[in-house]
């Protein structure tokens, strides 16, 4: 445990906010469990802060990465801090100074001391992103004396799915306090995608619009050159198709180099094109050799493999792509983005392959017939507008619960 983590859990033990209490102005105190949860709550808080620019927001954090990750993307003015443990000297003391008009919890985060000590005070609690597993609801109903009098309690409930309305409603939430109102993490995205940015890594990597460009990104293990093996044999029938390969960690990359060697394959890596600015592209294989450019370059893709999938790795941000308007493809191994595989499969966006074959007779099927690909483009933009837009209902529910307790203006911007 380094210097960082052990402060991380120190904080969280005994909570220290010397001067964190906003007085005079709304105070809303938001905690997410981890990355996964910040990144729901990141499109959220960019809009409460566009509405309410006045207003102190708290975000809390339950994990030493998630806390670094959330004050990386935060808009300037957000407190993030480690979240208190459940315990009753943690939570009084944070209770205590920074004084919430209202609680916001991301996905499913239930503490029994915390939300006691809410309800004492009078602090109303909002659930965002809800979620919640069958094998959840089992656990809760085994200690209804506990866990009861918490979902009893819920002002409002923003849900993902029916089906998620239907467990907390079992739970105790009162129906009328329960929508289904989606997830905002395809907001949070959404957001990043700037198309200006995207046009950037065209002009960069020299592709002409109507030039088919293959992205395989997260690549783990052996997909890797299996994704390889499916470029070359595309490459066949489609001579200018451009791939573009970016493993998962940089220590996978040489293995890529090594298999293109054999075949006799030109690549470049994208470092070359960092380093060097504008030049010309003289190969139709790019190497990602560098991190924090995948989500822009899955912008140029017409064909979009997310990897972690076909090894049991559990699949990784399946999301990133539809956020540019594109169709995914992956494999059967999703323990990790269950979730967002439902999503994205309810809209016909999220393609599950079996195997590296079953993946490769899809994309040449869709190459072979432009206009399946341009229905592929289409009914992703669709689900796109469909996801997105998540984050404005939900803030307008936590604005409509902040005007009952805080009379003023809402900004326009």
């Amino acid at each position: 445990m380094d210097g960082w983590e052990r402060r991380f859990w120190r904080q969280r033990l005994f909570p220290s906010l010397d001067g964190a209490a906003a007085q005079g102005c709304p105070r809303l105190w938001l905690h997410a469990a981890s990355v996964g949860e910040v990144t729901g709550a990141l499109a959220v808080i960019r809009r409460l802060r566009q509405a309410r620019p006045q207003a102190a927001l708290y975000l809390t954090v339950g994990t030493p990465q998630g806390c670094l990750f959330a004050r990386r993307h935060v808009p300037p003015g957000v407190r993030v801090l480690p979240a208190p443990l459940d315990l009753p000297w943690s939570v009084r003391a944070f209770l205590t100074s920074v004084a919430p008009d209202l609680f916001v919890v991301f996905e499913s985060e239930f503490w029994p001391v915390l939300h006691g000590a809410l309800r004492r005070n009078g602090v109303p609690v909002v659930l965002l992103n809800g979620r919640l597993s069958q094998k959840s609801l089992d656990s809760y109903r085994r200690f209804p004396a506990i866990f009861r009098p918490i979902f009893r309690s819920l002002s409002r409930a923003a849900v993902k799915s029916e089906e998620d309305a239907r467990r907390l409603i079992a739970l105790g939430v009162s129906p009328d306090k329960v929508r289904v109102l989606g997830s905002s993490k395809v907001d949070t995205l959404v957001d990043r995608a700037d198309p200006q940015r995207a046009m950037w890594w065209r002009e960069r990597l020299q592709v002409p619009t109507g030039v088919p460009v293959m992205v395989a990104g997260s690549l783990r293990g052996r997909e890797g050159t299996d994704l390889l093996q499916v470029f070359a044999t595309l490459k066949a029938s489609t001579p200018n198709l451009l791939g573009i390969f970016a493993p998962r960690h940089l220590d996978r990359v040489p293995v890529l180099w090594e298999w293109l060697g054999r075949q006799g394959i030109a690549y470049e890596n994208l470092s070359s094109f960092l380093e060097s600015g504008k030049r010309a592209r003289s190969a139709d294989v790019i190497v990602v050799d560098r991190i924090g450019h995948l989500f822009n370059l899955y912008a140029l893709g017409d064909l979009v493999f997310c990897g972690g999938s076909l090894v049991p790795v559990g699949g990784h941000n399946i999301l990133e792509p539809v956020a540019w308007g594109k169709a995914v493809f992956y494999g059967p191994h999703l323990d990790s983005v269950l979730e967002e595989h439902e999503i994205l499969s309810r809209s016909g966006v999220g393609i599950c392959v079996s195997s590296r074959e079953d993946l490769r007779e899809r994309w040449m099927k869709l190459l072979e017939e432009p206009e399946r690909l341009g229905a592929h483009r289409r009914r992703a933009l669709a689900a796109l507008q469909e996801m997105a837009g998540v984050a404005d209902r939900q803030v307008a529910v936590l604005l409509h619960l902040l005007e009952r307790r805080h009379a003023g203006p809402v900004s326009e911007g």
